[in-house]
This record gives C-alpha cells, sequence and structure tokens, in this order.
C-alpha cells in the first residue's frame, strides 16, 4: 500500500556564502522534527549533496532508530544544483512529495494540517513562521511573485512527474511556475513551516 507523504531533505553541510551556523546541529534539530510528527505515514529522504558529514550523521544516529528515514548519496554538482531534490523524486515512494531545508524545521503537526486539506489536489502551499526576534509570526506566501514562496511552502502529487531544472538560486520559484500550470491546487491554512535561517536576518 502506497504511503501518503514522502518527505525530501538535501543537505550539504560545507561552508559558503550565506549558510547557517551550527549546520549539523540543525540537520539533526530538522529531521528530528519529521520524525516528531503526529502524522507518521510518510517516508523521509535525506539526500546527502557529496557531504560525508550529512552521511555520517544519518547513518550512525538515525537509520537504525527510525525505519521511516532513509539516505541518498549524490556527487556534488554545483552549489544550487538540484540532483539532489531530483534523487530524491526518483526515490519517493509517497503519494504526495514535500520538502524541508536542513537549517529549517516543522512543528508537530505540519503533515497532519496538509493531510487534513488534502480532497485530491495536484498540488497546495500555505504561509510559513519566521523569527522576528522575539516571537515567530506568519508570514505571507505569494506563488505568482519571486521570493514570496520557497521549497517548504509546498505539497505536491508525485503522479506530476515534475522534475527540478537547474536554474540557480531561483530554482524554488521555476519549480513553482511549472506546479501552477496545473490549476487542481489551492492555499491552506498555514502549515507548521518555520523557517529558521533567513539571508540577512536571524538565523536560530
Amino acid at each position: 500500500m502506497q504511503m501518503k507523504f514522502s518527505v525530501i531533505l538535501p543537505s550539504l553541510l560545507a561552508d559558503f556564502p550565506g549558510a547557517a551556523t551550527n549546520r549539523n546541529v540543525k540537520l539533526i534539530r530538522a529531521i528530528d522534527s519529521v520524525r516528531e510528527q503526529t502524522f507518521g505515514d510518510f517516508e523521509l529522504i535525506v539526500i546527502a549533496d557529496g557531504c560525508g558529514v550529512t552521511e555520517y550523521i544519518v547513518k550512525n544516529k538515525f537509520l537504525q532508530l527510525d525505519s521511516r528515514v532513509n539516505l541518498l548519496s549524490v556527487k556534488r554538482k554545483g552549489l544550487w544544483s538540484n540532483a539532489p531534490r531530483n534523487a530524491g523524486l526518483e526515490a519517493a515512494k509517497g503519494e504526495y512529495i514535500t520538502y524541508l531545508d536542513n537549517d529549517d524545521k516543522w512543528g508537530p503537526d505540519h503533515l497532519q494540517i496538509i493531510s487534513s486539506h488534502l480532497n485530491g489536489e495536484d498540488w497546495v502551499y500555505s504561509n510559513d513562521h519566521v523569527w522576528n526576534g522575539e516571537e515567530w509570526i506568519e508570514r505571507t506566501t505569494d506563488v505568482s511573485q519571486y521570493g514570496r514562496c520557497g521549497t517548504s511552502n509546498i505539497c505536491h502529487a508525485a503522479k506530476l512527474g515534475l522534475r527540478w531544472k537547474e536554474a540557480g538560486y531561483g530554482h524554488d520559484y521555476l519549480f513553482i511556475q511549472q506546479l501552477r500550470k496545473f490549476e487542481n491546487f489551492k492555499q491552506i491554512t498555514p502549515a507548521q513551516y518555520y523557517v529558521c535561517h533567513i539571508n540577512g536576518g536571524y538565523c536560530i
């Protein structure tokens, strides 16, 4: 029987301009935030993007602990390469695909909220939450504007057969424009996606 969600989490822990700090610790936080979901019908595919540290963490901390966690490794092809996400899509067994960056996190009801709103749509999206220095605040998502919607704001049906294009920093926007060609979509109640790292802003 097909599972409901495949969660794709690419991970490169090397230093690069704009990278978050303590990213090995944040990768563990991200993985745990998926494992702690109240909705349990999912697989988590962590893709080590030419990153031996990611491989070590996942192999030694998670693979024997939780059968829902899977590890893939791809050869590094460049900072903004989409080879990791596409490798995850090729391996995915879920009906729907969701994404999480290795320095962000989910609240425990994230997948439950998404699942409760799915009714045969090709894809859905929601607002996210950002830290303003004192508290988490909801941030509006706009799928039609560059920079106003990211990878983890969306959930799409695997049957669409989409793949990520090599597009540099704007890959999220271009992928979402592919999704917009499928008209059976909707915005849903804000799910529990917490953006923990914003270039030029807070990193928690």
